[in-house]
């Protein structure tokens, strides 16, 4: 499984914020240090640009090493070259690719790393009309993906309820 930024973002700022589910803040940890699940160097770069509680803790708990680097990898960076001939001849508005292949986005560095070494994308992203999408971006070169329910499914997470005394 390989993690989209927002995944992380909307856990937060939703239904598991860390105040009312650390569990599922630990299942993350646990399926990162386990290698069921990773993510890219940018993804990593977008949350902690965050500056807040989410960046300390991705500082804290989710090791450098569970980020793949993409630009040190050349078979990669090959495939983010396909990503970008798609995305480029596709139509959409020059900004509108811009702001895909812009230097904080991780979406085409996801669907480049996925696209090279296989594995399922997990993301909140959803089809737009008149941007660029992880998503669209995924069903054209036949990436599975899905979002962070299916994902929790997939890897049987369980959140139980403890009373407290």
């Amino acid at each position: 499984m390989i993690l989209d930024t927002n995944i992380f973002i909307e856990a937060k700022n939703r239904f598991y914020a860390f105040d009312i589910c650390p569990g599922f803040w630990e299942f993350i940890e646990d399926d990162f240090m386990n290698r069921r699940s990773l993510s890219v160097r940018q993804v990593r770069d977008e949350l902690l640009f965050g500056d807040d509680d989410l960046s300390e803790w991705v500082k804290t708990t989710l090791d450098k090493a569970y980020f793949h680097d993409c630009l040190a990898d050349e078979k990669v960076s090959e495939a983010q070259l396909r990503v970008y001939e798609f995305v480029s001849s596709a139509d959409y508005k020059p900004n509108a690719v811009q702001d895909f292949f812009g230097d904080t986005v991780a979406d085409s560095w996801l669907a480049a790393f996925a696209l090279t070494y296989g594995g399922t994308v997990v993301t909140q992203e959803v089809h737009k009309a008149r941007k660029v999408s992880l998503y669209d971006v995924c069903d054209h070169f036949g990436i599975h993906h899905i979002d962070v329910f299916d994902y929790l499914r997939a890897q049987q997470a369980r959140f139980y309820y403890r009373k407290s005394a």
